[in-house]
């Protein structure tokens, strides 16, 4: 546990040091769990592990950040060969110390031996990726099927969130996929524009699927934690696609307005029953966005229809304050 010496965090909790004592005289516990309960008990051990993470991950953003920077400022003086060769080794070395470091594979949650191990894994998977698009750019390796370049990307990607056990590589695993996607339809369409609809269908597919897996996760045990992974990115494309219907579709705006409070209603009772506040708090987001759209579609004077959007926004936000409440009690 990462931490450090802090007597002055705040008040010692006087019932559990008590407790602590009283177990460790009755045996219950040993000398060095009971002295690290104590110290924690007595606010001297505070734990470094959230800030280091968060370090760790601007850490890598910044790095590669850099990395393009340079590639971007240098480009011709160092070469493509060079650069493409320069970044494929960074990105080796990194993956190279994840194989070396990472424990054996399991359908189960793995902690991994140290809190940087994730960080490195996410560093050469995205260095992998910009030599890939790298030389994709210079070489034009795939040609006008340059999108499935991401396609490969979010594969690798998924593959690897399995195998060492990453959420944080899960997640940029589906955004990938669903970039990939979006990025297919607008070339498609290039020249007469985006097909709006084919994207919403898209959408609610990719979300759809993305729910099933994970329902999946947590019904077969397979990395069953990375449940909220899954349906946070599923619900993202799903209610997007429907909010997205009721906002733009002039023709179908009230079927779509229809389905979206359906389908809103549906997960926000399901995310009472499982407790998942975050999962409420975008249904209930996703149902206020759709009905500004039949706020502002009637006609009528303007100032009663912001007056009716702001009561209506401050009884959702009391809704979800009250729901999370409710679930934290549970």
């Amino acid at each position: 546990m990462a931490g450090c010496d802090a007597a002055s965090q705040g008040p010692m909790n006087p019932d559990v040091v008590s407790a602590i004592g009283r177990l460790r005289s009755a045996g219950v516990l040993t000398d060095g769990p009971a002295t690290l309960f104590d110290r924690v008990a007595r606010r001297q051990l505070v734990s470094l592990r959230f800030e280091l993470r968060v370090l760790l991950y601007v850490g890598v953003l910044l790095l590669t950040s850099g990395v393009g920077g340079l590639v971007a400022a240098h480009h011709h003086e160092i070469g493509r060969l060079t650069i493409a060769g320069g970044i494929g080794l960074a990105a080796f070395a990194c993956l190279a110390c994840v194989i070396q470091t990472g424990l054996p594979f399991s359908w189960h949650a793995v902690e991994s031996r140290h809190v940087a191990f994730e960080y490195v894994l996410l560093l050469g998977l995205l260095l992998l990726a910009a030599d890939l698009a790298y030389v994709e750019v210079q070489f034009g390796a795939l040609g006008p099927d340059w999108p499935y370049h991401l396609l490969v990307v979010g594969a690798l990607y998924l593959a690897a969130a399995y195998r060492w056990d990453s959420r944080t590589v899960l997640g940029l695993a589906l955004t990938t996929l669903a970039a990939w996607r979006g990025i297919s339809l607008g070339l498609v369409h290039g020249g007469s524009g985006l097909d709006e609809a084919r994207l919403r269908a898209d959408g609610l597919l990719l979300g759809v699927l993305y729910l099933a897996a994970a329902a999946l996760s947590v019904r077969l045990a397979r990395k069953g934690h990375f449940e909220d992974v899954f349906a946070n990115a599923g619900l993202l494309l799903l209610l997007g696609a429907l909010v997205s219907g009721a906002l733009e579709d002039r023709a179908m705006w009230t079927a779509w307005l229809v389905a979206l409070v359906a389908v809103a209603g549906l997960v926000a009772w399901l995310a009472l029953r499982l407790g998942r506040s975050l999962y409420f708090a975008q249904a209930v987001v996703a149902a206020y966005v759709g009905l500004l759209r039949l706020l502002f579609e009637r006609p009528g004077s303007r100032s009663l229809a912001f007056l009716l959007a702001a009561l209506l926004g401050a009884a959702g936000l009391v809704v979800v304050t009250a729901a999370h409440r409710r679930m934290r009690e549970r």
